[in-house]
């Protein structure tokens, strides 16, 4: 395949085919086929082949394209008249990606191309070659071929398209183009042009441009537009609606009164049942200020009340608790003190009158001890044979001694 390439001259001018399938580059052979290169170079820049599409797919074969008419019929060349074959003996159909010329017969070239997706030798010397595929774009080249095609026409159910051409480099520095592409498609196109709809301008949107036009149709659509009216003008004759109205109250003077009569809230909001007008009257500053200070004075004075009652119940009940222990503290201290054993241990809940009777019992004792004290020992041993005679055995036995 080295050989191949080798054996080929150098090329001079290269275009870009921007399709469907992807950007298609070729080098073009200018100096061996100076009458194809021309002719193929000026109708793309005249914008000639834009929008055309491959009206003709031999699949494993080659892609056939370059008719405006996208029938296979037309197309015309820059000269006016179909031109001659040019043949090189270096140039060959001998692989894939080669771009070649399309005609009827033997010297009718027109602006129809073809490239081949394969080698090709039955079409040696009898289409001109003048140019060639390089590059990866030979596989955006080869996916013209794919798709499906009706075997009887050859013509392909999505056809791929030709978006644009772009010119990279043109040899031929004198070229100077007949029209415009605008122009050019307009011609070929059948029929007549169509007309651009009428685009009405919404001005209720929002927009930043034109903004002095815009604030001007807003101005005259407002005096246009009629006032709107509420359900009083729409329903005058309802009975149910009231026409004058209704008074307004003097909340200062009905603050002032509730004062008066000892309410420490003063309701300043109207009866339920009262309607105010639309436009209240103006309060007196001066007596809601007075209102209020007297209200503040008055729960001031109830507040320090209730300290001074809470105070003084604390102070009585304190004192009555401290005696209560202290007569609780003696009784047990005299427990823990008798010779018998015996513990007055006093239940949690006692009254204070079994209290007072109790405390009257133990004193009662500790005076009957200090006398038997105080009676003179009829031996040395009578002091230890005193026992403490209680209130119930002194009843019982009246007559009775310490022996």
């Amino acid at each position: 395949m080295s050989s191949v390439y080798v054996s080929e001259p150098p090329t001079s001018g290269k275009v870009v085919l921007e399709t469907t399938a992807g950007d298609i580059e070729i080098e073009l052979w200018s100096k061996e086929t100076p009458k194809a290169c021309r002719n193929f170079i000026q109708l793309c820049l005249e914008g000639y082949y834009d929008n055309t599409i491959f009206h003709r797919v031999s699949p494993g074969w080659i892609v056939q394209g370059g008719d405006p008419s996208g029938t296979g019929n037309g197309g015309e060349s820059i000269y006016g008249t179909p031109f001659a074959d040019e043949f090189h003996s270096r140039l060959r159909f001998n692989r894939r990606g080669m771009l070649g010329m399309a005609n009827t017969g033997s010297n009718e070239n027109g602006s129809q191309f073809f490239i081949t997706l394969t080698a090709t030798p039955e079409l040696q010397k009898k289409n001109t070659l003048f140019g060639a595929v390089v590059g990866d774009s030979l596989f955006n080249a080869l996916k013209l071929g794919e798709g499906e095609v009706d075997k009887e026409t050859e013509r392909p159910t999505h056809p791929k398209r030709i978006k644009q051409v772009r010119v990279l480099d043109n040899p031929f520095t004198d070229i100077v183009a007949r029209m415009t592409p605008v122009s050019v498609r307009s011609l070929d196109a059948p029929g007549k042009t169509k007309k651009k709809p009428k685009v009405v301008k919404n001005k209720r949107l929002l927009s930043f441009a034109d903004d002095d036009n815009d604030a001007d149709d807003i101005m005259q659509s407002d005096k246009n537009r009629k006032a709107m009216k509420s359900s009083h003008d729409l329903l005058m004759s309802d009975p149910m609606l009231s026409k004058a109205a209704a008074p307004v109250r003097d909340i200062a003077k009905h603050s002032a009164s509730k004062m008066e009569n000892g309410n420490d809230t003063v309701n300043v909001s109207p009866p339920a049942n009262t309607l105010v007008s639309a436009e209240p009257a103006k309060p007196d500053i001066e007596s809601q200020i007075l209102a209020a200070e007297n209200d503040i004075q008055a729960l001031n004075k109830k507040k320090s009340k209730r300290i001074f009652d809470r105070d003084a119940g604390d102070t009585d009940s304190g004192r009555q608790t401290k005696g209560r222990k202290g007569a609780l503290s003696m009784l047990t201290k005299s427990g823990r003190t008798s010779s018998a054993g015996r513990s007055s241990k006093l239940p949690k809940k006692t009254s204070e009158s079994e209290l007072l009777a109790r405390l009257g019992q133990f004193q009662d004792r500790i005076r009957s001890t200090k006398q038997s004290a105080n009676e003179p020992a009829s031996d040395q041993k009578s002091w230890l044979a005193h026992t403490l005679r209680f209130q119930s055995q002194s009843k019982s036995n009246p007559d009775s001694s310490a022996s």
